[in-house]
């Protein structure tokens, strides 16, 4: 096997200058990433050099320094920061949302105790109106129609064949 040649000075320089574009944030020709893939297209030189031709020299060097630096892109940065809004805003909703849940549950069982209540009501007004009647010995020409409290609505059958 042979030993590993040393690469041209130009290709050198276009890596360190495509390197130094990547770490900035400053991407020119590629995605941004810190990959090797990423390197070799913000070079604009072919992968395999990298990966083939000179992997112990060029590959890991750069593997190693990108991993040292513990460095994201500003294009990786900025999707971060965009994910870490969107959760904040998935976590405020699902809060509100919970809020709100419980504030109609609270209004549903007010809205059934006042029903309840109204309904009652109307049963001893109607009663106290035919004791009155009675005692007085009116017969009402138009009795008041009975009320019942609301029952909800009201179930229709389904047409046949869409069962």
């Amino acid at each position: 096997m042979k030993a590993e040649q040393e690469p041209p000075q130009e290709l050198c320089v276009r890596l360190r200058a495509a390197a130094d574009r990547l770490l900035a944030g400053t991407p020119l020709h590629s995605s941004g990433k810190l990959t090797v893939l990423d390197l070799a297209e913000e070079a604009q030189i072919k992968r395999w050099l990298l990966t083939h031709k000179y992997p112990n020299v060029l590959m890991a060097k750069y593997q190693a320094e990108f991993k040292a630096a513990q460095h994201r892109s500003e294009p990786v940065r900025k999707a971060e920061a965009e994910i870490d809004k969107l959760r904040e805003d998935l976590a405020r909703a699902r809060k509100e949302k919970r809020q709100l849940a419980d504030l109609l549950g609270s209004y549903a069982v007010m809205i059934e105790q006042l029903a309840r209540e109204r309904a009652e009501a109307i049963a001893e007004r109607d009663q106290a109106l035919a004791a009155r009647d009675a005692a007085l010995g009116v017969t009402a020409l138009n009795p008041p129609p009975q009320r019942t409290a609301p029952t909800g609505r009201a179930h229709r059958p389904l047409p046949r064949g869409r069962r």
